[in-house]
């Protein structure tokens, strides 16, 4: 069992990076053949009339469910295979943070056909790489802590001290009963 586990789980992860790459494409799509932004029909409808193509929405949102349907199927499956899921969804976590602020800060520091740099890209793909960092940094501590485990489960956890210890009273006769 634990040998199909594991192939589920790398399939899964490979789905996932593909899901990453897939909303990279969409994301990218959309910021350099509308600006970053797009909308039609109805109250939502933007004054200067971008829409999005079909396939860039098509990408956007393919890549962003399968971040999601995907990225759930790689979380268990790493817990069938015994495989640390906090550091496996920290890495997830990462792995989408760190693609989408690279887009903003590659095209804030080289904007498509003729606009200006735009800080605000730049300064959102810095947050977004911080919070990447976030998951990078947590995800790699447990990565290191499950191979000097040699792979094997989490030792439980021992508190320091009792906060609750509970005696019988081998006095009294236990109780038979109402209150």
């Amino acid at each position: 069992m634990r040998a199909w586990a594991r192939l589920l789980a790398v399939v899964c992860d490979l789905g996932f990076v593909a899901a990453v790459a897939a909303a990279y494409r969409g994301m990218r799509l959309v910021m350099v053949h509308n600006g970053g932004y797009c909308a039609s029909g109805g109250p939502y409808t933007i004054a200067a009339g971008h829409q999005c193509s079909g396939s860039d929405i098509a990408w956007v949102v393919g890549g962003m469910l399968g971040i999601f349907v995907v990225g759930a199927a790689a979380l268990a499956a790493a817990s069938a295979a015994g495989w640390p899921v906090l550091g496996t969804g920290l890495a997830g976590w990462a792995a989408v943070f760190g693609a989408l602020g690279f887009n903003f800060i590659s095209l804030g520091v080289n904007p498509p056909h003729g606009s200006g740099s735009s800080a605000g890209w730049i300064v959102a793909g810095i947050v977004f790489w911080l919070m990447a960092l976030g998951g990078a940094v947590p995800a790699a501590a447990e990565a290191v802590d499950w191979l000097r485990r040699g792979g094997g489960p989490e030792p439980p956890v021992t508190p320091a001290f009792q906060v609750v210890r509970a005696i019988a009273n081998q006095d009294r006769p236990p109780r038979t009963g109402g209150v």
